[in-house]
């Protein structure tokens, strides 16, 4: 089966990629508004930072999907030892260059992302929640991934095409697998954006995003007063 169209398909990261877009459509579809405000803000300097922001983890999971390899970036997250383990099909990395733009692509993507954070959230809790959470998500999952794809439909063993119950497991199986795929990309991107969003938000709140603050309306109202009473002191001197 390895030697297949069908089994190059099926190891490749494009049905990876299209269960991320999936869920990424289901968590957003909700949540349009905030995209709209995003994409379309008023102030013309923040309008370009969030499209270009936008605009990079799209090219990021494009770039992934085509050039690198999906499989051996999570690999980057376990021991060494482990790694290969990653990427059981054993295929050759991408050139240096590749794998630069790769990384420079994932930090243009957190860094965008933790801005959006940033500008149009509030509060540190869900950076803070989401970074152990997503340790525990990846090293949970990925352990079970690693040993599930050796002896899942794209072994050595193959599957029989041809009988009905056969298919209707392995179809099964995919969408399992890619699934935990999908949300252990997610969970590797909650690892490095809660970090980065804290730092980013804090730098966006003491900067550009500093708001004014404004005088209390009892400090207004007893300022006014004594005002008064000084000019009236003077008039009637």
């Amino acid at each position: 089966m390895r030697d297949t169209v069908m089994f190059r398909f099926l190891a490749s990261d494009y049905p990876i990629l299209l269960t991320v877009l999936v869920m990424l459509w289901f968590g957003w579809r909700r949540n349009t508004s905030t995209l709209r405000w995003m994409w379309f803000d008023k102030t013309p300097w923040a309008r370009i930072a969030s499209r270009t922001a936008i605009g990079t983890v799209g090219v990021f999971l494009l770039w992934v999907t085509v050039v690198d390899n999906w499989r051996q970036l999570l690999g980057f997250l376990v021991n060494q030892k482990e790694r290969w383990r990653s990427d059981p099909y054993l295929l050759p990395p991408p050139p240096d260059a590749v794998r630069m733009v790769t990384w420079i692509l994932l930090g243009l993507m957190i860094l965008g992302t933790a801005y959006l954070y940033a500008r149009y959230a509030r509060g540190y809790l869900i950076p803070v929640v989401v970074t152990p959470a997503g340790v525990v998500m990846f090293f949970a999952l990925n352990s079970f991934r690693m040993r599930f794809e050796l002896v899942g439909p794209l072994s050595d063993r193959g599957v029989d095409w041809s009988v009905v119950s056969e298919v209707l497991m392995t179809l099964i199986w995919f969408a399992m697998f890619y699934a935990v795929m999908a949300i252990l990309i997610f969970s590797a991107f909650a690892i490095l954006w809660g970090p980065a969003s804290i730092v980013v938000s804090l730098i966006y709140r003491l900067t550009i995003g500093r708001e004014p603050r404004e005088e209390p309306e009892m400090y207004r109202i007893l300022r006014e007063r004594s005002a008064n009473r000084e000019d009236k002191q003077h008039t009637g001197a």
